[in-house]
């Protein structure tokens, strides 16, 4: 004999809903976090860069607050020659390496001098290398001479460069007393050389004795001289 059980559909659990006044479990606090570790060797670097940074600070502004300005030389300006602003400008030195140095403050008050001695390109100017001496001194002439190719030594007739003024004989139209002048010798210094406009001669200015000038003035007007470069002295 079979029973039939009529199945039943499966119960569901019932939800509890709290009611209002229940309290609600307290929440579980978060754990405390435990601080990273220091590595030493990253704090020793760190030190390490710190240290050096100010060492190189230093370093930087000990080179800055030693540095000068001084003037310096654009272009060689030869014993003698006026020295104008173009030949001038302004360079740093480290520290007190030039105590004689002229400051680059006092760079306008160079121009228009004369130089002492000859003042290379690129070269320091220091206190002593500029004359304010007047061309032609007390007792001397400037006398401008007009040299034809092979009256005078090639490229070496620099400013303030010593000569020996040769008087040649006449031509043999010319005739007088200027015969006796022939062979004579008058020592002078180079003030300028130019070359001149025809592109055969020369244009030099040379410093005589007074006395002398207008002895020198004849023979160059007469075409008479010639000019051997002497060694400096």
């Amino acid at each position: 004999m079979s029973v039939d059980v009529e199945s039943r559909p499966p119960t569901r659990a019932k939800r509890i809903r709290p009611t209002a006044g229940a309290e609600r479990p307290p929440a579980t606090p978060e754990p405390p976090r435990l601080p990273g570790r220091r590595n030493p060797t990253w704090i020793a670097l760190g030190v390490v860069a710190l240290c050096l940074g100010g060492l190189l600070s230093y370093a930087i502004y000990s080179t800055v607050a030693t540095d000068t300005s001084v003037v310096a030389m654009t272009r060689t300006v030869y014993r003698g020659e006026v020295v104008e602003r173009a030949d001038l400008t302004k360079v740093i030195v480290q520290g007190d390496s030039l105590p004689r140095a002229v400051p680059s403050r006092d760079l306008d008050s160079l121009v228009g001098q004369r130089a002492g001695f000859d003042l290379l390109a690129g070269s320091v100017v220091l206190s002593d290398a500029m004359s304010s001496a007047t061309v032609p001194r007390a007792g001397r002439a400037v006398v401008g001479l007009r040299l034809n190719s092979g009256r005078s030594p090639a490229g070496l007739l620099l400013p303030s460069s010593p000569v020996r003024l040769v008087a040649l004989p006449p031509s043999a139209s010319e005739t007088g007393t200027a015969d006796k002048l022939a062979g004579k010798t008058y020592l002078a210094r180079i003030v300028s050389s130019v070359p001149g406009a025809d592109g055969t001669s020369n244009l030099v200015d040379v410093e005589v004795g007074s006395e002398q000038a207008p002895t020198i003035a004849l023979l160059a007007a007469q075409d008479r001289i010639a000019v051997v470069r002497d060694p400096e002295g």
